[in-house]
């Protein structure tokens, strides 16, 4: 019998379809916490509908929507170790009060990045690039609306915040079309606890045409790597949602 999932509109990401980095954690969390996962992403994650995940053997499966494939998902290797960087809180603060996508985005009401997502409600990652050449900052001030009883930050909201970041690092700054997740590889080391602030640092990678490439880092404050992704973005033509993504500002 195959496992049947709904997601929901609060776990959005633009304005019609689910979060990939959500989705893809609860993909990864049915093919087991302990494994780096890649996820694939085929079309747009319905919102409010049953879905169904097929498993394919241990180590792969689809999740479908009636005929429709939405995504694949496999067990896969992630072996990068991002080096720690220096961080100035103060100025990744200042990104994170300026950052994220405001009104009028497609991604306002986005689970991660959404401007419009109340505390306790969304995750609310937001941040944008930092103006060192293909990086982002996001504060993530972790909610216990998110946690286990552990007082652990749930392994599908963890895989949440590695998502939009690499957008804003992987994006031309002079090309702000909005980008949607193609793929996304994720391994998630420790989740951190509600209540401790973190940052994600996204990197680019490299540039294919429409296809951008980035990774993404989660750090507690005290420096601990939590969980890193490598992605593919795929940049949508302007008028897909209404014309371009506000971009997020550059804060000194």
């Amino acid at each position: 019998m195959n496992e049947r999932i709904v997601v929901g509109r609060g776990q959005r990401g633009p304005i019609l379809s689910g979060n990939g980095g959500y989705v893809g954690g609860l993909l990864a969390k049915a093919l087991g916490e302990e494994h780096a996962v890649e996820v694939t992403y085929r079309a747009p994650v319905p919102l409010e509908m049953p879905l169904d995940i097929v498993r394919d053997g241990a180590d792969r499966l689809r999740l479908m929507h009636a005929d429709t494939l939405i995504c694949e998902a496999r067990r896969a290797e992630l072996a990068f170790v991002p080096e720690v960087p220096a961080i100035d809180w103060s100025r990744a603060e200042r990104i994170w009060s300026a950052g994220g996508s405001h009104a009028g985005s497609a991604f306002a009401g986005c689970i991660v990045c959404g401007r419009e997502r109340a505390e306790g409600d969304g995750l609310r990652v937001w941040g944008g690039p930092t103006g060192a050449g293909g990086e982002s900052w996001s504060v993530y001030h972790p909610h216990a609306a998110h946690a286990g009883a552990d007082g652990r930050i749930g392994f599908e909201y963890v895989w949440g915040t590695l998502d939009c970041p690499g957008a804003w690092a992987a994006q031309d700054p002079d090309d702000w079309r909005p980008a949607l997740t193609g793929r996304m590889t994720a391994r998630i080391v420790a989740r951190p606890k509600a209540g401790e602030r973190c940052l994600v640092v996204g990197r680019r990678t490299g540039v294919d045409g429409r296809k951008l490439h980035s990774t993404t880092a989660l750090y507690t404050e005290s420096g601990t790597l939590c969980a890193v992704a490598s992605q593919t973005w795929i940049v949508l033509k302007e008028d897909t949602y209404g014309g371009a993504l506000d971009k997020p500002p550059t804060t000194a």
